[in-house]
């Protein structure tokens, strides 16, 4: 039988033990500051506001983050257009350094090219 100090005991250390877990595994947010404090070390003191007006604003939302700016995506995409002839996927993917099905995916998604002067449309 448990008397109440046990309880009271192992419900106080439940917090310390959901602290320490934090501490050694930071989310998101706690990550994201850590960078702007590395650049930015004047805003320390204002630091825990802006990450309590962070998790506010986007509580409970998903997000993606993506690996490569918007912007080398495109570069890419323009590459594979500007290399891909018709019937060359395995040329430009070796030469790209990427997958034939990158290739074709690029392809795909950039939409319809020129119309053949054979397909009569």
């Amino acid at each position: 039988m448990t008397t109440s100090t046990e309880k009271t005991g192992s419900a106080t250390q439940k917090p310390s033990d959901l602290q320490s877990k934090l501490q050694a595994d930071p989310d998101l947010v706690d990550r994201i500051f850590d960078y702007i404090l590395a650049e930015f070390p004047a805003i320390s003191e204002q630091v825990s506001k802006y990450k309590s007006e962070v998790r506010k604003e986007f509580a409970g939302e998903d997000c993606y983050i993506a690996g490569r700016p918007a912007t080398a995506r495109q570069e890419r995409v323009g590459q594979v257009l500007a290399l891909f002839n018709g019937r060359n996927a395995s040329e430009v993917a070796r030469r790209l350094q990427i997958g034939r099905a990158t290739v074709y995916r690029v392809l795909k998604q950039s939409g319809p090219s020129k119309p053949s002067q054979f397909s009569g449309k």
